[in-house]
């Protein structure tokens, strides 16, 4: 089995400042790049923050210009980056993450369990579908989708290596989203990553803590608080785990 370098970016948000966000966002691009990162996952609408008034306002297109950066630092670097955002597609807004990946594709995954104030704003995705090569196949799920069993069973039943979470959750929330995924990696014999928010956002407090679990459903490794990148590696078999903080700077 080939290496394999994945990692969340546990990376904090302005609200609605998606040019602030957008070079933020490629900080944590270059942090990955210099560690030799195959894949980044950011937090859900990590583009945007989790303010949830602001999305039919603040909703891009997947061809939105100002993501073409996304995509040359993907081809630059090498490395798959997915990003947190609302998408609008024709007249709906769905919750989505977009990804980048080396050879100049992008495709969008939507929220498919919306949650909340969600369901009145934003309308849900369709299957997930998988992305990689041999031995490093990825499927996404968001925030509350990972509470679904039959979504986790799908991935692993495309041949999923990774599933791949990206989050907000809270500090009351996280012991039970990280049952979840450790059973899912456990059940499921794939390999699970979160990536959780650093800062406050939409009136949350995020409980930081992203997380790998490895196909046998242990805890390869945790983040703590702050802007972090939490990085797992593949070597064989084997996996190990590392963290990284990173400067925070003003939210204001």
């Amino acid at each position: 089995m080939s290496d394999w370098n994945v990692a969340a970016a546990q990376s904090g948000s302005r609200p609605g400042d998606i040019a602030w966000n957008i070079q933020h966002h490629l900080e944590f691009v270059h942090h990955a790049a210099s560690r030799r990162v195959d894949l980044l996952l950011f937090p859900e609408l990590s583009l945007t923050g989790y303010e949830l008034p602001l999305m039919a306002g603040l909703a891009l297109s997947l061809d939105d210009p100002r993501l073409q950066v996304f995509a040359d630092a993907a081809a630059e670097h090498q490395m798959g980056i997915s990003l947190g955002l609302p998408l609008r597609d024709e007249s709906a807004v769905r919750l989505s993450a977009a990804t980048f990946l080396p050879d100049g594709t992008r495709f969008a995954y939507s929220k498919r369990n919306l949650f909340g104030a969600e369901k009145q704003i934003f309308t849900p995705g369709a299957a997930a579908p998988m992305f990689g090569y041999q031995r490093h196949y990825v499927v996404m799920a968001i925030c509350a989708d990972i509470s679904v069993a039959k979504y986790a069973e799908e991935a692993a039943r495309q041949g999923a290596d990774l599933y791949a979470t990206s989050v907000l959750v809270s500090e009351q929330g996280y012991q039970q989203d990280g049952e979840y995924l450790a059973r899912w990696a456990r059940e499921y014999r794939m390999a699970v990553m979160m990536a959780n928010h650093a800062w406050p956002t939409g009136n949350y407090q995020s409980a930081g803590k992203s997380a790998f679990w490895g196909p046998d459903g242990r805890l390869v490794v945790q983040g703590g608080q702050g802007e972090q990148l939490i990085i797992a590696r593949r070597s064989g078999n084997h996996w190990q785990g590392e963290v990284h903080p990173l400067p925070c700077p003003s939210i204001l």
